[in-house]
């Protein structure tokens, strides 16, 4: 009960924040992600999971791809599919995605973390699906208290050094890196991967 009580206290934190500031809180996409995106053949199926108001999203779409956005904020929602006509938004918790095994070409995760989803990621791609995942490690903490970020300062948020690719098997990591990343999404320390499905 008090998980409930927490998730519905913290999606209302959320809301409160888009609708004071709405678009201003997106950063700028993930170049790499986007650029992971960019090689998904036309008419793909993509999950934008915990997308917020769509900044990954939008340039996946445009991409001629149909992207399910989902996310727990009614209010982010709403703004993502009134982005583009090929980003259709979804209001639910990360861990109760509605979506049946099999069903995705490719599974989109950035800037969020809850180690209990890889299963189900893996679950939700079709054979021969990528998961494009980013997000923050812990050595994040450091940008942040130079300034340079803001970010999760809860340890359970935020990845232990080279643990993502043992969290996405049985996936196998196509592509992936660890480090410190500079781009127009800001100063950040992260891990990243594109795994595929067998």
């Amino acid at each position: 009960m008090s998980s409930d009580l927490d998730s519905r206290r913290e999606r209302d934190e959320w809301d409160a924040r888009y609708r004071e500031r709405g678009f201003e809180l997106d950063r700028s996409p993930s170049r790499w992600v986007i650029d992971q995106c960019a090689r998904l053949p036309v008419d793909t199926l993509v999950l934008d999971v915990a997308g917020g108001t769509g900044r990954h999203a939008e340039p996946v779409a445009r991409g001629e791809r149909t992207v399910i956005l989902v996310d727990f904020v009614h209010r982010a929602v709403a703004a993502a599919a009134s982005r583009h006509d090929r980003v259709v938004g979804v209001v639910a918790n990360a861990n109760a995605l509605p979506f049946g095994r099999d069903t995705f070409d490719a599974i989109v995760c950035v800037s969020f973390l809850d180690r209990a989803l890889f299963k189900p990621f893996a679950e939700l791609l079709k054979p021969g699906g990528v998961l494009v995942y980013e997000t923050f490690t812990r050595a994040h903490l450091d940008v942040v208290a130079r300034g340079r970020a803001h970010g999760p300062r809860n340890a359970a948020y935020l990845l232990e050094a080279d643990e993502l690719p043992a969290l996405v098997a049985p996936l196998i990591v196509q592509e992936g890196e660890e480090g410190l990343v500079v781009d127009d999404a800001g100063e950040r320390h992260v891990a990243r991967v594109m795994a595929m499905k067998k």
